[in-house]
């Protein structure tokens, strides 16, 4: 902790009295006078000048020390004396990530195996979940969000930082509850509209899908160009065999344009290891980011030098109203 000034040049004006009582006139206030009608007579005799009926008083040491402490005060006031604390760092999430998810009929198909147990085969889904949970540990420091989509696209988690809170909703989630369907290129608009309430220059959106789009109003690739002005940046991964033929086809093809377009990346994730590495390269692409932000808490001291300062003026000028009234007194102008 330190004490500075928030405005030093204010110090200047400690000598501008100085140069007011060195250049200036002094103020003559007008005394009482006695009035005698042969007055003339008296300058002559004197051979004196007459001058108008005015002193300057003299003051008193208490008044001068009284009047340049509290003018120093003043000005030490003016120029805001704060005492700073300790700088504060707060950090913030610095990236806004929407996590797309696919939850389309073709998701519940058992193809995949996780790490360790290559005898029990568990859908794309659930498989998704699981590297989606440890993903999602890695992102501290960004704002993630939640979009499934199948015949419709939804909104399930707007950004937020809770990452469990988001953690809580991805594992509720399951197939079909937004349709048979595919809607890619809707869940894309979606998705612009949710970067509408973000104020991060860093927009990423991680589109999951196992399938090709089959239901969307808005054309993938063409809402990608939408992102794009935008400034958000689509990572697309495409769960699935890519010599699959027919309905259950991924069209590898058109992901690719996606990412491109977007200035992001397409990934295949042919089975559960190649999903491990697909989200690990992400976040080795894209790290989780921060944002900090620094604060210097600061204490005005003005009160502490104002206060003394005023309650000395104050006694003085009370000592001073009492001197003059007993030496009145004395003087007998005053009567009991």
């Amino acid at each position: 902790m330190n004490i500075t000034l928030d405005y030093p040049w204010l110090l200047l004006l400690l000598v501008l009295p100085y140069f007011i009582y060195r250049f200036l006139p002094a103020y003559m206030q007008p005394s009482v006078s006695l009035y005698i009608p042969f007055f003339q007579r008296v300058v002559a005799a004197t051979g004196q000048t007459p001058n108008a009926g005015a002193v300057a008083h003299q003051r008193q040491l208490i008044q001068s020390i009284a009047l340049i402490l509290f003018w120093f005060g003043l000005i030490f006031s003016l120029a805001r004396p704060v005492l700073l604390g300790e700088v504060q760092v707060t950090e913030k999430a610095g990236r806004d990530l929407m996590i797309v998810v696919d939850l389309s009929q073709s998701m519940e198909q058992k193809d995949y195996f996780m790490a360790g147990d290559k005898q029990q085969a568990i859908s794309r889904i659930d498989a998704l979940k699981a590297v989606l949970s440890a993903f999602s540990k890695d992102r501290a420091g960004d704002r993630l969000g939640l979009i499934v989509f199948g015949s419709g696209a939804y909104l399930q988690v707007p950004f937020t930082d809770d990452l469990q809170l988001w953690l809580n909703l991805l594992n509720d989630m399951d197939t079909q509850m937004a349709g048979p369907a595919t809607a890619i290129g809707d869940a894309i608009g979606l998705s612009i509209r949710a970067f509408e309430q973000s104020n991060s220059t860093q927009r990423l959106l991680l589109l999951v899908t196992d399938g090709s789009d089959t239901h969307s109003r808005l054309d993938a690739v063409d809402a990608a160009r939408v992102a794009a002005t935008d400034g958000i940046n689509i990572y697309t991964l495409g769960m699935g065999d890519p010599k699959t033929e027919g309905d259950d086809k991924v069209d590898f093809a058109s992901l690719e344009k996606i990412a491109k377009v977007s200035n992001g990346l397409s990934y295949v994730a042919a089975d559960s290891d190649s999903l491990q590495k697909v989200l690990v390269d992400i976040n080795n692409i894209a790290p989780a980011n921060y944002e900090q932000q620094r604060f210097q808490p600061k204490a005005d001291l003005y009160p502490w030098l104002m206060g003394p300062l005023l309650l000395f003026y104050v006694l003085v000028w009370g000592f001073l109203t009492i001197q003059v009234y007993w030496k009145n007194r004395a003087r007998g102008k005053y009567v009991e």
